[in-house]
């Protein structure tokens, strides 16, 4: 059961990329724009993060459904990858308003 939050993470990020995909709205539409944003999501969130743990504010929680691995004291394996999955949705998301907004099909 350790991984099982983790999996769920990773197979939500892979079903945003088939929507990606369908559509076309982000890595499948505009790929070294939609990497750099992911990347620069990630690193500014990672941050975000650390300065948290280092101030006191951030502590992981226990969970049976975590693997328990930590990169960090306090930061679990599993922060990474929803990251990732955040910045990435977030691009998503961004792809799709913006092609509604414009007139766009958003089916096709």
């Amino acid at each position: 059961m350790g991984l099982l939050y983790l999996g769920f993470v990773v197979v939500s990020t892979l079903c945003m990329g088939l929507v990606d995909h369908r559509w076309r709205l982000a890595l499948f539409d505009r790929p070294r724009r939609t990497l750099g944003v992911v990347a620069a999501g990630t690193l500014l969130f990672l941050v975000w993060d650390l300065v948290a743990i280092e101030s006191g504010m951030y502590v992981r929680g226990e969970s049976p459904a975590m693997t328990g691995a930590e990169l960090l004291p306090e930061l679990p394996v599993e922060e990474i990858f929803f990251i990732v999955f955040l910045s990435y949705i977030t691009c998503v998301l961004h792809g799709l308003f913006s092609r509604l907004l414009a007139g766009g099909e958003a089916t096709s």
